[in-house]
């Protein structure tokens, strides 16, 4: 139903094609903490800010951002970070967002398209995307309410200490997951993201998410890489509010 593919980045993991239609409307912000305007969200927006950078220029520019790097990625040579924050309001309880359901196989497998999961170890997956040369990689999840406590002084903690920072909304979460993605086989030298998941009503949950991606690559086509973006978390919030 959804397939993984990326021209611009070969295999990114970004890209998805739609095979059904997607009613959310995406509204571009100008700033990493551009304020989030629930009333607005309430009608099917999702806001978001994405830009191409250097590691060098990230620090300078967004220092706020260094802590959620568990992986190091800004301390790598010749790369470009591609950061992002998306804010959306999912269609489902915040209880959906528990460790257990997060961790699902088979809904990890319907958020990841056509990649293929295979599940490790508790919270530990490999993914393969297919294609002519198969993308590979590790990716493991943490949760504040878990995992993180028993992790003291780890790299994780600051990150989640991090999230909450960025956001003072965030600090009524129920649930904030931290992903680490490493190991690529190519292209790609690894990626982190971090989600808030906000209790606002009955039936309504405020998601906040910020990734950072460490491409080996040159961005050659910037726009394309942006619309392949929006048309991802375009998707992904059809997905998880269409679970059952």
């Amino acid at each position: 139903m959804i397939s993984s593919i990326l021209k611009v980045i070969p295999l990114l993991v970004f890209n998805l094609i739609i095979s059904h239609t997607v009613n959310a409307k995406t509204v571009e912000q100008k700033e990493l903490n551009f304020p989030i305007k629930t009333e607005e969200l309430f009608k099917e927006e999702i806001h978001y800010f994405f830009t191409t950078i250097s590691p060098r220029k990230l620090v300078v520019t967004y220092p706020e951002i260094f802590d959620l790097d568990s992986l190091s990625l800004i301390q790598e040579s010749n790369v470009t970070l591609l950061l992002s924050k998306t804010v959306s309001i999912a269609s489902k309880p915040v209880s959906f967002f528990e460790e257990e359901q997060m961790n699902d196989k088979d809904f990890v497998a319907k958020i990841m398209g056509d990649q293929k999961v295979q599940e490790v170890s508790p919270k530990v997956f490999m993914v393969t995307i297919p294609g002519d040369k198969p993308l590979k990689y590790r990716m493991q999840t943490y949760f504040d309410a878990d995992d993180l406590s028993t992790l003291p002084n780890s790299k994780v903690i600051r990150a989640v200490g991090a999230a909450k920072k960025l956001d003072v909304i965030s600090q009524g979460a129920s649930t904030i997951m931290f992903k680490e993605m490493s190991r690529f086989n190519r292209e790609i030298t690894g990626a982190v993201t971090v989600s808030s998941y906000v209790p606002l009503k009955e039936n309504k949950t405020l998601i906040i998410s910020y990734s950072l991606w460490a491409i080996k690559n040159p961005v050659k086509d910037k726009k394309a890489l942006k619309e392949n973006f929006i048309q991802e978390i375009e998707v992904v919030n059809k997905v998880i509010d269409n679970y059952k």
